[in-house]
């Protein structure tokens, strides 16, 4: 009959046929003939789509950065998205009749560079490049939150961020900072391993001049030793000497009477 088509879609195509303003079926993986001149066809991808992107914003401190990630979502809610954009194919089935089916994706995109610009512009240089899972965390709540993508029938299944990237001038400013940062923790170490070993020999004459000093006052108390036994023999010896003339002078004494 003229007029009549066919048309299949994939199952990860939900496709909805509308005649006099009314839906007569819907559902995806369909495979139906219809009447082209009566009949609207409404074909939207359900699977789902990774979307690159790449934005360059600016930091608290003014600094450019390029942040570089991918989004990935799907459609949940088909005739959600069926009455706010047009996914109308054209009479042959084969081709999109508008340009909706392109402004998805960026309407995505635009809403999650909103939120990068937002969570970057509160950022210092440092602290944007070392937080791109707290940015992840954030960009991922609020879209998942966000009215205009609920409305659109829309879920977003995840969200990565690949690179947050400085300026190359400004990348190679820290980079020489950061080897600055190195060598000057290198001078530290060694003038600390220096200084641990200035002390570490220090601790060893103070040792060894402690030990000298022990010796010494050893050597004075023995020789202070001896000196007294001396001095107790030499008057010992002088007290029996004194003993034997006492009593030799009283036996002369006895003698003599």
């Amino acid at each position: 009959m003229l007029g009549m088509r066919f048309i299949k879609v994939e199952p990860t195509d939900y496709v909805l046929q509308f005649k006099r303003g009314k839906i007569q079926r819907e559902g995806a993986g369909l495979s139906f003939f219809y009447f082209a001149p009566t009949t609207s066809l409404v074909r939207i991808p359900v699977g789902s789509v990774d979307v690159p992107f790449i934005f360059v914003e600016v930091t608290a401190d003014f600094q450019e950065v390029t942040v570089q990630g991918q989004l990935t979502y799907r459609v949940t809610e088909a005739r959600k998205l069926a009455q706010l954009m047009n996914f109308t194919l054209t009479a042959d089935g084969r081709d999109y009749a508008s340009e909706d089916p392109k402004k998805l994706p960026e309407r995505l995109i635009n809403h999650t560079q909103v939120l990068t610009r937002a969570s970057i512009q509160s950022l210092r240089l440092k602290e944007a490049l070392g937080q791109s899972d707290n940015l992840v965390a954030s960009l991922r709540q609020g879209l998942q939150s966000a009215d205009a993508i609920a409305s659109l029938g829309v879920e977003i299944l995840g969200l990565s961020i690949l690179a947050i990237k400085p300026t190359p001038e400004t990348s190679r400013a820290l980079e020489a900072e950061a080897r600055e940062q190195v060598l000057r923790e290198a001078d530290e170490a060694i003038y600390a391993r220096r200084n641990a070993a200035v002390e570490q020999e220090r601790g060893i004459k103070e040792n060894e001049l402690n030990t000298e000093i022990a010796v010494e006052n050893k050597k004075r108390q023995i020789k202070e030793a001896q000196m007294e036994a001396e001095k107790s023999v030499q008057q010992k010896k002088r007290e029996i000497r004194e003993a034997e003339i006492a009593t030799k002078i009283a036996i002369e004494e006895k003698n003599k009477l």
